[in-house]
């Protein structure tokens, strides 16, 4: 059974892109000893260097089609959504670091980096009491709007309680960490009310109550995104997983890719390919 498959390419010369629809007997991740996909021979075969290239573990929810890939320097898997591909998976020789940072890969023989920009599900708010008073008065407010939510995302809350530091620069600090800020005063406790600020100018009031503070919030909440790449350095290449992800995908296209796709170890298909008496390098 093994010949035979790995008679689909016996010695190919990839030079244009090949794409087919996948199921998951075609660039999965199953060992060489219990299957041989005709899509991970090309795969294998278009870096022939790389110790590792792209598989699918399995499908996930919203992923309308998924396509694999093969030319020579390249190969891997897109997975697409209306048409349009939020996430892929492509093996080269090598990758571009110089703009990621070190991350943990969970494989010993692999070093991973990643280099993304995201708008995360979870709503931010931070509260800046001016004193001890309004100290105390925050942590009432947040006890009140526990399991807040606006449009369906959950609102977290955190409170500065650095009450000797410039409510400046604690405003700042908040502002860089891309939160919502309320300021709560002396006038704010008497009254019930809050400062919003925001790094939107459109997202701001000042004495309103907190209800009407999180409406103005709902009213310009960005929308979630996960964009830019993951990438995994080894013997021979290097594969890096691009993200292009928005609204309910982007909620949960870290894990799902993590999850779903995996690393094929090639080298080992190559060596069973050898044994066999045929060449694929």
């Amino acid at each position: 059974m093994r010949r035979r498959m790995i008679l689909f390419v016996p010695a190919l010369a990839l030079a244009v892109s090949a794409c087919s629809n996948l199921g998951l007997g075609e660039a999965d991740c199953l060992s060489p000893q219990r299957d041989i996909s005709s899509s991970n021979v090309m795969n294998v075969q278009a870096v022939p260097t790389a110790k590792y290239t792209p598989c699918l573990n399995e499908l996930r929810l919203g992923w309308d089609s998924v396509e694999w890939f093969a030319e020579d320097g390249r190969a891997g898997i897109e997975i697409r959504r209306s048409g349009d591909p939020f996430l892929t998976a492509t093996v080269t020789e090598s990758c571009d670091l110089s703009d990621a940072t070190p991350a943990e890969s969970g494989h010993r023989d692999i070093e991973r980096y990643e280099a993304v920009e995201f708008q995360a599900t979870d709503i931010e708010i931070a509260i800046v009491p001016l004193g001890l008073s309004q100290l105390v008065g925050s942590r009432l407010l947040v006890d009140r709007l526990a399991g807040v939510e606006i449009e369906g995302r959950p609102v977290r809350f955190t409170i500065d309680d650095n009450i000797f530091q410039s409510v400046s620069f604690r405003v700042d600090l908040a502002l860089l960490r891309n939160q919502y800020v309320w300021i709560i005063d002396e006038l704010d406790t008497e009254e019930g009310t809050v400062e919003l600020r925001s790094n939107d100018p459109d997202v701001a009031g000042h004495g309103i109550q907190p209800e009407e503070a999180l409406d103005l919030i709902e009213d310009f909440v960005p929308e979630v995104f996960y964009h830019g790449s993951w990438y995994f350095d080894f013997e021979g290449g290097c594969i890096t997983y691009e993200f292009d992800a928005k609204g309910i995908l982007a909620e949960t296209v870290a894990a799902d890719a993590d999850d779903a796709l995996g690393f094929y170890p090639a080298f080992e298909l190559r060596q069973m390919a050898r044994d066999l008496g045929y060449d694929i390098d």
